[in-house]
Formats: structure tokens, sequence, C-alpha cells
């Protein structure tokens, strides 16, 4: 029944119509989804709610799978500590508890890295292949859910999220590290003991480990960048309602 997933498929380009076609569809199902529920009643929202966490949780047996079965990739490189699996688990969280720091985290982890990883995928193969099926999949589930608590549940990152949350990243370093070293190579998470391969915004960093002197830096630039839209937003609505309020 699936005998596209047989193959042969085409090597991966990144300047295709088909990834550029693939990406347009991820933002709008990204977007559309939570505006088509944005009316509905609260026993639809806890279904949809406990479907996208028993998602998140098929998709690592999924990748698993896929990854190691049909592309022999060792298993080592599939666990979910990539920032990308953190900013899933931490939008897990915050469905199950409303704890707002867990969602600001899965925002500054998932916005940049999961929609970078997005735009610029490790794949071999091109649409509609596995591994790249999987891998859009699995970084577009991640930013529907902080789309999806955007606009149920009106939650925002604040301010002084921008600080906290690269700090705590930081501070999870050495635990990456330690992770790294106790799995043995090829393990690589959070890129800590190498570059990623493929075309990727992390090509034009210095080579390991002194990307990481750069690379520290330029996250916590990232993070702030992807606060800009949302403080923007604040002050143009304090704006206006200071405008509008003839006592302002």
């Amino acid at each position: 029944m699936f005998f596209w997933l047989e193959g042969p498929w085409m090597p991966f380009e990144i300047l295709s119509i088909r990834h550029f076609l693939c990406i347009v569809v991820c933002i709008l199902l990204i977007v559309l989804i939570p505006r088509a529920l944005a009316f509905a009643n609260d026993s639809v929202i806890r279904y949809v709610i406990f479907l996208y966490i028993a998602l998140i949780c098929h998709l690592q047996f999924l990748e698993l799978h896929v990854f190691t079965e049909m592309y022999e990739r060792e298993w080592k490189t599939i666990l979910p500590f990539q920032l990308c699996d953190f900013s899933a688990i931490a939008m897990v969280i915050y469905f199950l508890t409303k704890y707002r720091f867990a969602f600001s985290c899965a925002y500054f982890w998932g916005i940049p890295f999961a929609g970078m990883a997005m735009f610029t995928p490790n794949s071999l193969y091109a649409f509609p292949s596995p591994d790249y099926l999987v891998h859009q999949y699995g970084h577009a589930i991640v930013l529907l859910g902080v789309s999806m608590a955007m606009q149920l549940f009106g939650v925002r990152p604040v301010r002084k999220d921008v600080l906290n949350v690269s700090i705590f990243t930081i501070g999870l370093l050495p635990l990456i590290y330690l992770i790294n070293h106790v799995l043995g190579e090829p393990a690589n998470y959070w890129f800590l003991l190498s570059k990623p391969s493929g075309d990727n915004l992390m090509a034009f960093l210095p080579s390991a480990p002194l990307h990481m002197v750069a690379l520290i830096p330029l996250t916590i630039a990232v993070f702030a960048a992807c606060f800009a839209p949302i403080y923007l937003s604040n002050r143009s609505m304090g704006f206006f309602q200071k405008t509008d309020n003839p006592d302002g």
C-alpha cells in the first residue's frame, strides 16, 4: 500500500521545489491547526492535547525504527537528548502542568532549533523518503505544540525568560557532555563534540571545540531574537491601548 516508501528516492537538495513546498505545508499546518481549534470546547481541547502527547511519545519509537532499521544509524545517535527533543518534552510538561517556564523553554529551544532543522534537514534523500518525512514530522510537531499553547491558551514568554532559559540551557551543558562521554562515539548531542554535517547555519562557526566559544553567545542572541516579535507585539499593543484611552 505504501509502495512510495520503498524508493528509489532522489538525493535531498536544500534548494528544491519539493523541499520548499513541504516547508510551506508544515508552516500552514502549524498555524492553522490551532486556529481551527480556537472555538472548540474544553473536552475537544483535552482530547487534542492527549493526542499530541501520544504523538510525541510515538515519535521516539518511530525515529528509532526508521533511522536504525532502515538507515542503519547507531541507536546512540537517536536518543531524545537533542534540544528539539527537550523542547518536545517541555511542551508535554507544559500541557500536563501548565507550568509557564516549561513553555518558555519549549519556545526558545523549539522556534530556532526545530525551525532551523526543518529548513536545513540532514536527510540523505528528498520527499517522500522515510528519513525526510520522519525528520520533518518530528520537528514540525515541536513547533505545532508551541503554536497550540500560544493560540489556545494565550501563553507567551516574557522578557526575563530570555535570561532564565539561557542560564538553564548553559547549566545543562555539563549533563549533555557527560551523556556524550558515557555513550561514546558517535553520540554528539547538542553538537558539543563536533559541528553537524550538511548545509546549516553552524557551518560558518569555527571547528570544534572552538565552535562552542561562538555557539554559546550566538545561542543567547538567537533566544533574544526569538523574543523580539513578542516584545514588539507587546509594545505595539501598549501603544494602541494608550492612544485609545482618553485618560492615558
